[in-house]
């Protein structure tokens, strides 16, 4: 985790001409009909694009946009392409017209809708800052439709019961305003292959003999569990780990510590395997159920 003080806060306000020169060209948005509409600070704005590490070939969804104002600046500052979701009409129309304004409109678009009936299948990023029981109801959703390697962005709310891959903690005073307290927080989390299930994993010369075995792995947003059959035992899979397409874990067998790495596709994981400095290579095909 890491940590960012009240300075370091201030000091980054200090340190976005871009953003102070967005901020005055922006007009009050529509109040909706669901109250006073709060836009996220551009301080956070800022640290929640660079958190994502936003790229050109990247397609930013902002699930419950308001103003636009965070997929326009990802198509102003990266060159990136963007999606704004919101439930509100009056909003989508004046997302529109600042799109327009701002020199965008055929990089974005923002689409009138319920964020948990949205498809998102399109999102490389996904970014939020939304209540936390629409947060919670949106993590099946997430796990299932995003593709591998997908970077998601919450702002305050963290994805429960799916564990971050990073947390960022700063303050930024306007948020005093907002919720009683400066302290923000944004959870960082990137889409993790689909490896839950059971598996026919080989291990070639001269580590393993090439033999299949059995290997079951459990994947849900808490829980990496797996289990694998060597010589009629059930061996507990070790710091078993999957980032995004990136899977290493490790087996404890007559003695030896066999450490793996690889990538894992749609049915197939391979990759290379070592015991006492000897390497070999590895694979796992998908069995079906």
């Amino acid at each position: 985790m890491q940590a960012f003080g009240r300075r370091r806060a201030l000091l980054a306000l200090g340190a976005l001409p871009f953003a102070a020169a967005a901020q005055q060209s922006y007009e009050p948005p529509p109040t909706t009909d669901g109250g006073p509409f709060v836009p996220t600070p551009w301080v956070i704005l800022d640290e929640m694009l660079r958190l994502a590490d936003i790229r050109p070939d990247d397609t930013v969804y902002d699930l419950g946009s308001g103003d636009g104002r965070l997929v326009i600046a990802a198509a102003e500052r990266h060159g990136a392409r963007g999606v704004g979701i919101e439930r509100h009409p009056d909003l989508v129309v004046y997302s529109r017209a600042l799109a327009e304004r701002r020199g965008v409109a055929d990089r974005v678009k923002f689409v009138e809708g319920d964020v948990l009936e949205a498809d998102v299948r399109g999102a490389t990023v996904v970014m939020m800052y939304l209540l936390p029981r629409l947060v919670v109801q949106l993590v099946p959703k997430l796990r299932a439709e995003l593709p591998v390697g997908a970077r998601i962005v919450s702002h305050d709310y963290s994805l429960e019961p799916w564990k971050p891959d990073k947390t960022l903690v700063f303050e930024v005073e306007e948020k005093v305003a907002i919720n009683g307290k400066a302290e923000t927080k944004l959870f960082y989390y990137v889409v993790p292959a689909r490896v839950g299930g059971r598996w026919a994993l080989e291990i070639g010369a001269p580590v393993g003999d090439g033999g299949a075995i059995p290997l079951a792995i459990e994947q849900t947003p808490d829980r990496l569990e797996g289990t694998a059959l060597l010589d009629g035992r059930s061996t507990e899979v070790r710091v078993l780990q999957v980032r995004a397409d990136a899977i290493r874990f490790a087996l404890l067998h007559r003695g030896r510590l066999l450490e793996f790495r690889g990538r894992a596709a749609r049915n197939a994981m391979t990759g290379e395997v070592q015991a006492h400095g000897v390497r070999g290579r590895w694979s796992a095909r998908a069995m079906p159920e």
